[in-house]
């Protein structure tokens, strides 16, 4: 017999699942409790809230002070002292997919040359020259890559960051964002958010060979490690750039800069290629021009550049290009001329296969491009293996087989992803509060269980002292088909999924915030000092 209580519960919260999006800000809500109009309630909880903490003798001297409650709690799972700033419901009803701004124009998106086009119909992995008849799949051309050094990158259209894209700020005030960013600086960001999310579930790899039986389903130290970017304050928007601050090394990562080469390697026929070689001294090289892809979600505007098309895919046909080093190079990068007798020899294998770099991938580099590639309204990625010098074969990985990858399922990345931006939009909204209308720092870490985001002013209001920083704790609860449910569960399921939130900002002294951040700090540069560019090549 149905329980008709857990009966009753279900249709109330199916109802509640179509609804709005349940959002306010602590101070908000008991001001409109009390029956009175937001501004009014805001400037007396205002005064009041900042009474209170003088009286306690707080430890943060507050920068907004309606943003403030009025009275601080501990955090059950970081165990710091905290005040509730906002907390809501993201309904499942809520989540619409991105806007398009500017789709960016079709005919200018480059098409693959040299019968690669023949990659993206056929699903696994492309060989350029059969290793048992050693015959050539694609033009012998492609097997040699050509040196960095002899290219001409000067006649290539540079990487605009988001504060100097005019076009961004242009498109943020046509559609009222208040913020934007690229997918350079944001995936990031919704990495970390993904993890908490789903509680860091494992991958799926139940699609490679047993020589994988038992090999770690976990995400690398790459996926985990801290992310930061500075918010440029500009006219009332808010846009993103990456901070390379705490990128210690001034020697360039050779996949760089070969990613950019081996884009213009596929796509261009070799006369005009050769246009762009050093050696090359006429001026009748062509001008070629990035096309990017502008879209919205509420308040939030995003960029992805739009590689490659292919007009026989479904949706806009367009993909990524990615160029995917063997793993001898991404582990030592700096001295990758020690690698380039190493290749990829067989198919399938824990060492010298197309299996191990997909099994990396997967673990590695996945989540960002299935991000990166649903900022870009995308189909999939291209992926060419290479050792530096030489390309082994080509894949095609649509999203579909990145969701089977990485959430057990398919189509269940687009519902990952708005629940991500939604989180980073609603994250951003505190951001702004901390030091209203500043450009900011802001550093991005999971771990015990929160997002923590550390704010501080870019620009020092007194040079004689340490920069003030804000620390928010974002913490999150799934609710799917009226239950609490763990996030690795909540991520493969298809029954309505809602999702729980609350902000809170640590009240810790100034001292405890900075030995936090500090601690993220050593982690970023640890770990990045463990690894190569394996997220930096093309794309």
């Amino acid at each position: 017999m149905p329980n008709p209580l857990r009966t009753c519960l279900e249709v109330v919260v199916s109802i509640a699942e179509e609804a709005p999006l349940i959002f306010s800000s602590v101070a908000e809500g008991k001001s409109r409790a009390k029956g009175k109009s937001k501004s009014e309630g805001k400037t007396k909880a205002a005064g009041k809230d900042t009474r209170k903490l003088k009286d306690k003798g707080a430890k943060f001297n507050p920068l907004e002070a309606h943003a403030i409650p009025r009275s601080a709690t501990r955090n059950a799972k970081t165990g710091e002292e905290t005040v509730l700033v906002s907390k809501g419901l993201l309904p499942n009803g809520y989540f619409r997919p991105l806007k398009d701004v500017y789709p960016g124009k079709k005919e200018r998106i480059p098409k693959l040359a040299h019968g690669l086009d023949a990659v993206v119909q056929k699903e696994g992995v492309h060989w350029l020259k059969n290793p048992e008849t050693q015959q050539y799949n694609f033009p012998e051309y492609l097997e040699h890559i050509p040196k960095v050094e002899d290219f001409a990158f000067d006649r290539l259209p540079g990487f605009v960051p988001s504060s100097q894209d005019k076009g961004m700020l242009k498109f943020a005030k046509r559609s009222q964002s208040r913020f934007a960013g690229s997918t350079s600086s944001l995936t990031g960001i919704l990495t970390q958010i993904y993890l908490l999310l789903s509680e860091e579930r494992y991958v799926n790899i139940s699609n490679l060979s047993t020589d994988f039986e038992s090999a770690p389903r976990f995400f690398t130290p790459g996926q985990r490690i801290p992310t930061s970017v500075i918010l440029h304050y500009n006219n009332g928007v808010y846009l993103t750039d990456y901070d390379d601050e705490r990128d210690e090394s001034t020697e360039e990562i050779i996949l760089l800069p070969m990613g950019i080469l081996l884009e213009k390697f596929f796509t261009l026929p070799k006369e005009t290629f050769d246009k762009f070689r050093k050696e090359y001294t006429g001026n009748d090289y062509p001008s070629l021009h990035d096309t990017h892809r502008y879209a919205q979600h509420e308040k939030f505007l995003m960029r992805a550049q739009l590689d490659c098309r292919d007009d026989r895919l479904p949706g806009t046909g367009v993909f990524d290009i990615k160029t995917r080093a063997i793993s001898e190079i991404r582990h030592d990068v700096y001295n990758y001329t020690n690698y380039t007798d190493c290749k990829i020899d067989s198919l399938t294998g824990r060492s010298g296969s197309f299996e191990r770099e997909y099994y990396d991938m997967i673990r590695s580099a996945f989540l960002e491009y299935s991000f990166q590639a649903r900022i870009g309204n995308m189909d999939g990625i291209f992926v060419a293996y290479h050792n530096v010098a030489q390309i082994f074969g080509f894949q095609y990985i649509s999203l579909r087989e990145m969701d089977l990858r990485l959430f057990g399922r398919e189509g269940a990345g687009q519902r990952v992803f708005l629940r991500c931006v939604a989180l980073m939009e609603l994250l951003y909204r505190e951001i702004a509060k901390c030091f209203p209308r500043k450009s900011v720092k802001a550093t991005f870490e999971k771990r015990q269980g929160v997002v923590r985001a550390w704010v501080e002013p870019l620009v020092n209001p007194d040079p004689d002292a340490d920069a003030p920083v804000a620390e928010l704790q974002l913490s999150l609860k799934n609710i799917v088909h009226g239950r609490e449910e763990r996030g690795h569960n909540a991520v493969f399921s298809s029954l309505p999924w809602s999702v729980q939130w609350s902000i809170e900002r640590s009240m810790e002294s100034q001292e405890k915030i900075r030995r936090n951040r500090d601690r993220a700090y050593a982690r970023q540069m640890a770990i990045a000092s463990s690894l190569s560019a394996t997220h930096n090549e093309s794309g």
